[in-house]
């Protein structure tokens, strides 16, 4: 995983293999998004209908999660060329080795991070 000690080859040969897993998976999904709008539905309510409806609700939030991955990772890819990759795009302090393994798109420090996430309402995964 990426770390300050990881050659920048080695980084960027992490972020173009997740890249591209994450942009095939992103496209698998639509496929079965796409299949799922296709399919119709009688005007009656049945327990079919209700469970399609369900899984297009789903099938759409998981693709939409899938495609902030694949803009992150190019986005980091992007960072990594201009030479910024692994610095806090919000203070420009570097971001953690341990922030970087598990989430090699990270473009905030875990401080900066954090702030994000109080200003968009999200609860702390941890106290």
């Amino acid at each position: 995983m990426p770390n300050a000690e990881t050659p920048r080859g080695g980084r960027e040969r992490l972020l173009r293999r997740m890249l591209e897993r994450h942009a095939i998976e992103l496209s698998a999904r639509k496929q079965d998004l796409r299949s799922l709008y296709t399919e119709s539905a009688d005007v009656v309510e049945d327990t079919e209908s209700i469970i399609l409806r369900e899984a297009r609700g789903l099938g759409a939030a998981v693709a939409a999660i899938s495609s902030r991955t694949v803009q992150r990772l190019e986005n980091s890819l992007k960072r990594l060329r201009a030479g910024t990759y692994g610095r806090c795009s919000d203070c420009d302090a570097p971001i953690g080795t341990a922030r970087l393994r598990a989430l090699p798109f990270a473009d905030a420090c875990r401080d900066c991070q954090e702030r994000r996430d109080q200003a968009r309402g999200v609860l702390p995964i941890l106290a």
